[in-house]
């Protein structure tokens, strides 16, 4: 997090106009993203060994588009 946070802190200094209280942001944006990942990773493993499969879905197709006479 230090390293990141140094990354983006160096970034921010070579702009000059940019509001450094964004850089906070990325600690909450860090943390939570992380939460987020570790929930779909196990959510994933539980899946996969209970055996289920685990697809994209199914698109329907209802073929309302409508085409605008030239």
């Amino acid at each position: 997090m230090a390293v990141d946070l140094s990354a983006a802190a160096i970034a921010m200094a070579f702009e000059r106009k940019e509001d450094w209280g964004l850089l906070w942001w990325l600690v909450v944006q860090r943390f939570g993203y992380r939460q987020l990942m570790y929930y779909v990773v196990a959510k994933s493993v539980v899946s996969a060994l209970m055996g289920r499969l685990v697809g994209w879905g199914k698109a329907e197709r209802k073929a309302t588009v409508m085409v605008a006479a030239e």
